[in-house]
């Protein structure tokens, strides 16, 4: 996966509880060909790429003059933009927002790239944290370094999608808390609008798929989709937000992170945080089909308990315990000699 570097530059956001922000400003842009620039660009993509908690969205028109929108614009259609201006803009937009919410500043990464034929720009808000090295005398020493790991403050943009008028070309990290999304949200003057209803289908088509890679057998994979529903189904019925970091650590708790990464992967992407819709859910613990002449559905606890049978290879189908209402229209509408009443008066 190369990823080509456009621009990069590291500002600093200087804030601390309570008091306002100041800015910390970069001399010039960053080399692109420097290494350990490419690799911390690189670490910073992987790393966002692998967060389920992501809030999407496009740009919101009646943020436009108080937001990075109007900034991020030159850099996608001007080939001549100066992206050392447009950063120092982008970084006054921050500073107004840093200065309504509370919380501690950082180190700020920006960049634009391409990867995989799809041009982005990524902004970065990235805290320095302690480790340890070996010196050249073999002593054990403190070596602050970049906390990539830790990002809680990111957003990205694709600059092709947005230029085609797709949905959701904005992504922003969601973070636990709700001034947390609104902070990034309104400096990147991002409209979020709900689409729980595809949200839920796409979950339960990721569940799905997630089943499928793990090998799980029948009954290891009823018990999952099982779970997930009755998960989803509180959330429905409370009309209360889901977190896929809370889903995934209640129906996968051996090892939430794999289920974490399929959430992460998930194409369409899942907002964080949606609420679920009821009618999304079916897929869960229904199963429907059908051809022009008939339509099948069925719950899909009957494939488990043997109530409905199918072998693919005869391709048939065996529905056992059918009910007596069924019995008698059946015998009422298709056998010639029934001397039954109509079941339906």
């Amino acid at each position: 996966m190369p990823l080509a570097i456009h621009h990069a530059i590291i500002h600093k956001l200087n804030k601390t509880e309570g008091s306002p922000s100041t800015l910390g400003l970069a001399p010039d842009v960053l080399p692109t060909d420097d290494e350990p620039l490419q690799q911390l660009v690189s670490d910073v993509h992987s790393v966002y790429n692998s967060r389920q908690s992501k809030s999407y969205g496009v740009f919101d028109a009646e943020l436009t003059n108080v937001s990075a929108e109007p900034h991020l614009r030159r850099l996608r259609d001007e080939s001549d933009a100066d992206f050392y201006q447009i950063s120092i803009a982008l970084m006054q937009v921050l500073k107004s927002r840093a200065d309504e919410r509370n919380f501690v500043g950082g180190h700020v990464l920006m960049f634009d790239y391409t990867v995989n034929n799809f041009r982005w720009f990524v902004v970065a808000l990235v805290s320095s944290a302690s480790g340890a090295m070996v010196d050249e005398n073999y002593k054990v020493v403190t070596a602050p370094h970049l906390d990539v790991a830790g990002i809680r403050f990111a957003g990205r943009v694709n600059f092709d999608q947005w230029q085609n008028n797709e949905q959701r070309y904005i992504s922003f990290l969601s973070g636990k808390g709700a001034e947390i999304s609104q902070y990034f949200q309104k400096f990147l003057g991002c409209l979020a609008p709900q689409k729980d209803f595809e949200d839920t289908k796409n979950l339960v088509k990721v569940v799905k798929q997630f089943a499928t890679a793990q090998n799980l057998d029948d009954a290891s994979r009823e018990r999952l989709l099982t779970e997930v529903n009755r998960f989803a189904m509180e959330k429905a019925d409370s009309n209360e937000p889901l977190h896929l970091g809370e889903l995934a650590n209640r129906v996968w708790p051996t090892s939430p992170e794999d289920l974490n990464v399929a959430f992460a992967e998930a194409d369409p992407p899942i907002s964080d945080g949606f609420v679920p819709r009821k009618r999304g859910l079916d897929g869960l613990v229904r199963f429907k089909a059908k051809t022009q002449k008939w339509a099948l559905e069925f719950d899909r606890e009957v494939i488990q308990n043997h109530t409905i049978t199918v072998d693919p290879d005869e391709r048939t189908l065996i529905i056992k315990d059918l009910p007596d209402d069924f019995l008698a229209r059946y015998r009422y509408e298709f056998l010639i000699n029934a001397d039954s009443d109509d079941p339906t008066n």
